[in-house]
Order: structure tokens, then sequence, then C-alpha cells
């Protein structure tokens, strides 16, 4: 039976029998790979053990020597320090971040089997036409993908990015300036096809107070005016922007505006943003929650805790079809 047929309590019920003999044997082959991968990782740290105390003596030897020396030793001497820091930090994270990639590449599409017609990419993010497109992001100049997989849920086509944006920023530290990446938005970008044609473009963004007057220069509103509605409690919530305010208001029913409060609420996420465009609703959902972890280089494998968390944060993606009952008119 496709996944685009299975409702949520089908989808769950199933995967116990798929999990034992799909992917608890990768599991056991992965268990050997993380134990090698912990191994690199523990002597990395043993290395750094061994350089710090020699990086401690750099520090005061440095330290000492700019009291009596030109102040451009004391700088070399804070470069070299942060360098070294740099060196110590990424040499312990190398294995991490390889064995991560190494069993997001076996586990994840195995994982995707299961909703048949699904597919998984490590890395991939959407379009950047489309993230612009929808004004939720704001400014940014940096940006990494994570996870990113694509297909047909009750036959709403779906697709789904964990990703992170930056902007370049030049800030202070002890009173000296430097630029930083400073994050944006690190969360899930979701892109749902809708069964409604529309023509305009309707923007609803979480409330911030004061601080709108910022989020509207970042996001780029022109062409958008503001829309009131006569729920009090979304109000509160959410200021909704739109191309065509009689439009916005058919979208925005009370109903899909309660299932909008729902969405937030479900996913405990910090903000939930929503951009109508070109026949689609584009969902961004700002989390600190690192998604779709199956495995990590400190747990075993054979416990299939993260398998089963994974699965389900999947599962609650393709809920939102319900939630917001895409799979039927827009309103009902």
């Amino acid at each position: 039976m496709q996944s685009e047929n299975r409702n949520i309590d089908e989808l769950k019920s199933g995967f116990e029998t798929f999990y034992q003999s799909r992917i608890l044997p990768i599991m056991q082959d992965m268990e050997k790979v993380r134990q090698k991968y912990l191994r690199y990782f523990i002597l990395a740290c043993c290395l750094a053990i061994v350089a710090i105390p020699l990086l401690m003596c750099g520090i005061f030897y440095f330290q000492l020597g700019a009291s009596i020396a030109e102040q451009n030793s004391s700088s070399f001497a804070d470069s070299a320090i942060y360098g070294l820091v740099v060196l110590i930090i990424t040499i312990c994270a190398t294995p991490i971040a390889l064995y991560k990639k190494k069993s997001k590449s076996k586990i994840m599409p195995l994982i995707l089997q299961y909703f048949e017609g699904f597919n998984y990419q490590y890395k991939k993010t959407i379009s950047s036409v489309n993230i612009n497109d929808t004004r939720l992001i704001g400014f940014y100049d940096g940006r990494e993908g994570d996870d990113y997989f694509e297909g047909v849920y009750k036959n709403v086509p779906i697709k789904v990015s964990e990703e992170k944006f930056t902007q370049r920023k030049l800030v202070y530290r002890n009173n000296k300036p430097h630029y930083e990446n400073v994050e944006v938005f690190h969360g899930v970008l979701i892109l749902l096809d809708m069964n409604k044609n529309f023509s305009g473009q309707t923007v609803v963004l979480q409330d911030k107070g004061f601080l709108n007057v910022f989020s509207k220069v970042s996001r780029d509103l022109k062409g958008l005016s503001n829309v009131k509605l006569e729920d009090s409690v979304f109000e509160k919530e959410f200021e909704v922007f739109a191309s065509d305010q009689v439009e916005a208001r058919y979208l925005l029913t009370t109903a899909f505006m309660e299932r909008m409060l729902k969405l937030r609420a479900a996913y405990h996420a910090d903000s939930v943003e929503f951009s109508f465009l070109n026949n689609q609703l584009f969902i961004a959902l700002k989390t600190k929650e690192n998604m779709f972890e199956a495995t990590s280089i400190f747990k075993s494998c054979l416990d299939k805790k993260m398998v089963e968390e994974a699965f389900m944060q999947i599962v609650s993606i393709f809920a939102i079809i319900d939630i917001l009952s895409l799979d039927k008119r827009i309103g009902l």
C-alpha cells in the first residue's frame, strides 16, 4: 500500500516490522563503524589533553613577553592561541562529522524507503528562488543544509529541508571589531503544493511586538499590505501581510488559523511562519532541536530509540497535511 494512501496510525503500526526486517541488520553493521569513529574521537581528545598544557605554557610565555615587548607581539600571541584552539576543536570534531555523514547516508534513505516514493539527500537545500520569494527568512548570505527529503503524502507533494541561514555581521569582542556569522534561522522548511489556485501572496509572520518594524524591513514586504483579521487570538500571535486583502481573508479562515496555532504547539517551535505563493504553502518552523538524527557516535546503533524519534519526526511532518487539511478544500 502506497504511503500516500496510509493514514498516520497505519504508518506508525507498520514501522516495527519494517525496522526488524530492513533497518536492524544495517544498524548491526553500522555499530562496528560507530565504534571505529568513537575510537578516533577518543584518540583526538587524548591529543587535545596533551596539547592543552602546552597551550597554557604558550599563553603564559606570550603574555610575559607582551609586557616587555611591543604590542604587536601580544596580538600575534592572541592570533596564535586562537588558531591552536580552533585546530584542537576541529581535530576533535572531525570524527563526529565523518560518522554523521556516513551514518546519515546509510540510515535516513532506508527509513524513507518505508514511506515509498520518498527520496532523501544529505546536505541538499530547497531552491533559493523559492526561499527568497517566500519572504520568510530575511537577509542572509550563508546557508547550510542538513537533511532533505521529498515525496507525496495523500496526493500532496511535499519537500522538507532542515537548514541553517547566517548573515555575516560586524561585531565587537573585547572592544575589537571583527566579522562573525550570525544565525538568522535554524529549523525545518516545508514546501507543500496546494489544491486551490490563488493569484497573490499572503505572508503570515510571528508577532514580535515592537520588533515587528525590523522584521518588516528584513523580510522586504514591499507590495504587501497589513491585513487585520477578526480573530483576536490570532491577531495577538501573528502579523499578516498580503497583496490581496480579500484573498488573504479567504485563505485564512478561522478554522485554518486555529490549525496554525495547533501546529506551533505540536512542534514546540520557537516560531511558525507561513507564506502562500504560486499555489504552494511554505512553512518555516524555527526550532533549536536538531531533527532527523537516527544515530549518534555516543549511542549504540542497536538502541532503536533514536531511529524511532527520527521516524516520528518524519511522520509529524506528514501530520501537517492532516492538521491543515491540505488534502481538502482550503477552509473546510
